[in-house]
């Protein structure tokens, strides 16, 4: 089945999504959308009879060792670089979000 969005449901999708979009990029945008819908459904029409499952080679990877917390013994050495300090912690520049 083929799916395609209409502006209202662009605009939805752009409200859900907390971005700011202009009147006169709506169709833009619906068109963006139902070309990527497209091309998701040129995909599922694929046949894939006799591909070999996908495998996640995470097994290969290297160990890795636990998150455990510990003390630095280098501290010091290491705030001495740090641009602004402020008792134990770092201070750095606040960001704004939108």
């Amino acid at each position: 089945m083929k799916m395609t969005v209409d502006r209202e449901i662009t605009l939805r999708m752009a409200r859900a999504a907390q971005i700011r979009i202009e009147p006169e990029e709506v169709d833009h945008m619906m068109d963006s959308i139902n070309d990527i819908l497209d091309f998701c459904a040129l995909v599922g029409d694929l046949d894939c009879t006799g591909t070999p499952d996908f495998s996640w080679k995470m097994k290969l990877l290297p160990h890795r060792r636990p998150d455990t917390p510990s003390d630095w013994q280098d501290k010091g050495e290491f705030k001495s670089a740090a641009p602004t300090i402020d008792g134990d912690f770092f201070r750095v520049p606040r960001i704004n979000a939108g």
